[in-house]
């Protein structure tokens, strides 16, 4: 048997957690034994157990209270000139390379460490030491505005993975490390059996599952509500949570955030979207499948690069998809064959093309079955037989 040990970042039930999910039901488990490590506890142990997924959390209160991820995203929203955040971020990352994830993987058996993310770079050295490593590129790596980052961590990339998986073409070329690297979709469950209603939905509902995430164009599709028909309402489905302040620093904080302009629009736009007519607001949603059937399309207006799980999703339900113009987008979205591609961050096209598609059925439908098709050629559970390849060629 080979011994499989993921190493999980994140604390909600993200794309990146549900593709891991996904991943251990699948494996062939006459061949492999998994357990996942997670950096943080969180509610998502709960997911695991439910999942019946082995998991042990890391035991170094370093990981629970200090540790920060030296993120360097094209999907994130840091700024170059916060030298305090990028000074804070790298001393964690250098504490967490040389030392504290060496002591986390000291007394674990494995063959192979997966990596569930590119922000988990200072984990490659000492995984190393311990098995064979895989990092998997979920996020689009940025370019930087003078290289230092992309070239420290790339540099790790080069020297201490086995293989790297990029779960998108776009991904896996910011990276550029081609002579040990591979593109595996996403897999996601292939709808199979569809209800009558589900295929033609005609209730003038379009469902945006963004939060109020402004990279996925959350105010772009607050300010487009004004230019929708009076029979189009948009669902906006996601985290809305603001997080309560306990402790009085975490207060003053949360007062000075109160004062920054993007937070005061944030504000603004949820109270818009709770009363606009053209507005259905839903918040949190356990099945997002559940929510792309009873909806006629799914809208994705991304102001920054983004591999979009939501696309993929609402393909495998027959359903098409409005994105935009960022890089990578037209690597899942054909223009005017699953979908429609419109320029970013213009809430005025943003309504046109939703009320264009609502309008025309016939071709939603079209759209939508050209999707599925896409769905089913590339995001089925095939690429779980990928993934296993390159255990197995990394084993042998």
């Amino acid at each position: 048997m080979i011994k499989v040990l993921y190493i999980h970042h994140g604390t909600g039930l993200s794309g990146a957690a549900i593709s891991l999910i996904n991943t251990i039901r699948a494996l062939d488990k006459t061949r492999y034994t998994s357990k996942v490590l997670l950096i943080r506890d969180s509610s998502l142990s709960n997911v695991f157990t439910e999942s019946g997924i082995k998991y042990t959390i890391a035991k170094s209160s370093f990981y629970k209270k200090y540790y920060t991820y030296f993120v360097h995203s094209a999907a994130s929203n840091d700024k170059w000139f916060r030298i305090d955040l990028l000074i804070k971020n790298f001393i964690s990352w250098v504490l967490s390379r040389y030392y504290f994830a060496h002591n986390e993987l000291k007394s674990i058996d494995c063959d192979i460490i997966h990596l569930n993310s590119s922000v988990l770079t200072d984990w490659l050295a000492p995984s190393k030491r311990k098995a064979k490593v895989i990092i998997h590129i979920r996020e689009p790596f940025s370019k930087g505005n003078f290289g230092i980052r992309h070239y420290l961590l790339t540099s790790q990339m080069r020297k201490y993975a086995d293989w790297i998986i990029a779960i998108s073409k776009d991904n896996a070329k910011r990276i550029n490390i081609t002579e040990k690297s591979s593109v595996i979709y996403n897999f996601i469950q292939i709808n199979t059996s569809f209800a009558s209603e589900d295929l033609n939905t005609k209730n003038g509902e379009v469902l945006y599952l963004g939060g109020y995430e402004i990279i996925k164009g959350f105010f772009t599709v607050v300010d487009s509500l004004d230019y929708l028909n009076d029979d189009v309402k948009i669902v906006f489905c996601g985290n809305y949570q603001i997080a309560s302040k306990t402790n009085i620093i975490q207060k003053l904080l949360s007062w000075i955030i109160n004062l920054l302009p993007v937070h005061r629009k944030v504000q603004k736009s949820l109270r818009i979207i709770r009363k606009h007519p053209n507005a259905v607001f839903k918040g949190l949603i356990n099945d997002s499948s559940e929510m792309i059937r009873k909806t006629e399309f799914l809208i994705s207006p991304f102001a920054n690069p983004h591999f979009s799980r939501p696309v993929f999703e609402a393909f495998a339900n027959k359903k098409c998809v409005i994105g935009t113009d960022v890089e990578g987008m037209d690597e899942i979205i054909d223009h005017n064959i699953n979908g429609l591609i419109i320029k970013r961050n213009n809430p005025k096209l943003l309504a046109e093309a939703i009320n264009y598609l609502h309008a025309n059925p016939q071709l939603r439908e079209h759209y939508g079955n050209n999707g599925y098709n896409k769905a089913v050629q590339l995001f089925s559970n095939d690429n779980i037989a990928r993934i296993e390849s390159v255990y197995a060629k990394l084993i042998s």
